[in-house]
């Protein structure tokens, strides 16, 4: 009897031990948590413990030739297409503008301001870009196209925007790579405007930002580029 009160005794001390234990202090507990609530449809019932997933290799290996698409006003872009052209072979086109002799600079850009805020107001409506000179193009050939843009008030160039408009439905499935110029503004709103006129393309990450102050020293940022979006020739 006196053996089984003691046992009853060792458990109460014990369990009261454990309640008043250090761990349960809210000053010890993480300063961040997994919100579990299961009336909130948005929250998986088994959430994912790797919310941010590696995205692995670029989809596709590169088939195909691969063609350049750019449009260059200040020659940055020009500049940068030259030196990648001497790291892959790849054919090329450079978009013009319909309308010959535009100084875009004048008067602040106000040119471009204006095609920019055009395309902007009715982005779905061919009226809205820019003529350029019609381009032919038998895209079949290419798996992989790389597209190198200025960026103009946080957009893609008027001009280049509208050769995609009318050519990027024709780039179904392709590789796409993306180049962008810029003085020192992000390029977020060029990468929109290149998913949304080429929809059903299979973009590479990352882009390559190019300020217009490393144009002159662009050859390794190019390489290293080549490098991270798996292009192979």
């Amino acid at each position: 009897m006196k053996k089984f009160l003691y046992l009853l005794f060792a458990m109460f001390i014990t369990v009261g031990l454990n309640a008043c234990s250090p761990d349960d202090d809210p000053e010890n507990e993480p300063p961040t948590e997994i919100p579990e609530n299961p009336d909130d449809p948005d929250q998986p019932d088994n959430p994912d413990p790797n919310p941010n997933p590696d995205p692995g290799p670029n989809p596709n290996p590169t088939t195909g030739k691969t063609l350049i698409v750019y449009y260059s006003f200040t020659n940055n872009v020009h500049t940068v297409v030259g030196d990648l052209r001497t790291q892959i072979e790849a054919d090329v086109i450079r978009v013009e503008p319909a309308e010959k002799g535009l100084d875009y600079a004048a008067n602040n850009y106000a040119i471009g301001s204006a095609l920019i805020q055009a395309i902007r107001n009715n982005p779905g409506n061919a009226s809205s870009y820019p003529a350029i000179d019609p381009v032919e193009v038998e895209f079949g050939q290419y798996g992989t196209i790389i597209v190198a843009a200025p960026l103009w008030w946080s957009n893609m160039a008027a001009p280049l925007q509208t050769f995609l408009f009318n050519h990027g439905a024709e780039m179904v499935g392709k590789r796409i790579g993306l180049i962008v110029s810029s003085s020192s503004s992000g390029i977020s709103g060029v990468e929109s405007d290149a998913k949304r006129l080429i929809p059903d393309g299979n973009f590479l990450t990352p882009s390559l930002w190019i300020r217009s102050s490393q144009t002159s020293d662009c050859h390794s940022m190019i390489a290293q580029w080549l490098e991270d979006i798996g292009y192979t020739e």
